[in-house]
């Protein structure tokens, strides 16, 4: 009993290094949204640079982590209604709410992730292409050429988010390579250490304050930003190495983070869905002007506050409907009326394959 118990405390202790790591950046994630429907402020401009150096790409290693290179029967159902299912959902409840704010007509557009819903479409590219890669013998050499390459390829652009889907496939490899020989265990690095790391980004980000910000968002070819494509590849290549540096400072961080909060990281899914409606709404509303008038340091410290509090209440209603980004209970409905009532309607855990965890977009407990 004794060496269960002490072989389930360090996994209890890397789960809540999970955890912690997806909420504080989906708090990340609220933060940058919320920045860009501010006024502009060039202290604000370089922390919104600082976090997109870094956060997306740790959300993919992340996701990289808890993913299966087999794509069997039952991951392909997880890919099928855990992803897929709620990209399409949300997709169309978006662009409704969109053309009922502009007044203009509907578009439903698939093809075209609406806002940050191109994590959900990037991630169906990755899982899909996952067991490929992984006959590969060098892997990660494989897809930062993919990345660097998908810069000067016409056809990869914000469309089936094919241009980020390809930039970050690097961060998604090394995710699933660095769990299959370190498991759930987050980079292990002194807190001294990881937090010069996260300096040098933000020297980084002051540097290239002036850069078009579709260099950090990857959603465009070279050609929308340099003159030649060399200087495409060179500066593709300087993002790869600066988010792969802050995405072991902030994911070893994460790591030694405690408290009972961290289990809201598990239900970062919905925070990540539920705040694009409210921050869309509010632009529309005008509920942002008063942070405009606001001195930059407070301005500064309500928008961390308010950004924790929006993505903590969205953990708190995933909890309580999960139903609205997991649609596996659509599959088990499907069953039910296909089968004759005869599918077990279990939670899809319960009848999982052994040793597997979800491979959710944002991961929710063990993509």
């Amino acid at each position: 009993m004794k060496a269960v118990q002490a072989t389930q405390a360090p996994n209890r202790a890397r789960a809540a290094g999970l955890d912690a790591a997806r909420f504080v950046l989906i708090v990340l994630v609220v933060a940058g949204h919320l920045i860009e429907q501010l006024p502009h402020a060039p202290h604000l401009a370089v922390l919104y640079r600082f976090i997109y150096l870094f956060h997306m790409p740790a959300f993919v290693f992340l996701s990289g982590m808890v993913a299966s290179d087999e794509l069997d029967r039952w991951r392909a159902r997880r890919l099928l209604f855990g992803i897929g299912g709620v990209y399409l959902l949300h997709q169309t409840l978006a662009r409704a709410l969109e053309a009922w704010l502009s007044g203009k007509a509907f578009a439903y557009q698939p093809e075209l992730p609406y806002w940050a819903l191109w994590y959900l479409m990037s991630l169906v590219w990755w899982r899909l292409s996952l067991p490929l890669l992984a006959t590969l013998r060098q892997p990660l050499l494989w897809a930062i050429g993919l990345a660097l390459l998908a810069g000067v390829w016409p056809a990869a652009g914000y469309g089936w988010s094919l241009s980020r889907t390809l930039a970050f496939l690097p961060f998604f490899v090394a995710g699933h390579l660095w769990a299959r020989g370190q498991g759930m265990r987050l980079p292990s690095i002194s807190w001294p250490v990881a937090a010069m790391m996260l300096g040098v980004l933000l020297v980084v980000a002051w540097l290239t304050r002036g850069f078009h910000l579709q260099w950090y968002y990857n959603g465009a070819g070279y050609a929308t930003l340099w003159p030649d494509p060399w200087h495409g590849f060179a500066w593709r290549a300087v993002y790869l190495a600066v988010a792969g540096l802050g995405v072991a400072a902030v994911l070893a961080l994460c790591a030694r983070t405690e408290g009972r909060w961290v289990v809201l990281g598990q239900y970062s899914m919905a925070a990540y869905l539920l705040h694009m409606y409210l921050v869309k709404y509010a632009a529309y509303a005008g509920w942002f002007k008063p942070l405009g008038i606001l001195p930059v340091g407070l301005r500064f410290a309500v928008l961390l506050v308010l950004s924790a509090a929006i993505a903590a209440c969205f953990c708190l209603v995933g909890r309580r409907v999960p139903w609205l980004f997991d649609l596996d209970w659509l599959y088990r409905w499907l069953g039910r009326q296909s089968e004759g009532g005869q599918v077990p309607t279990g939670g899809w855990r319960q009848h999982a394959p052994a040793g597997t965890g979800p491979a959710d977009p944002v991961p929710r407990g063990g993509t």
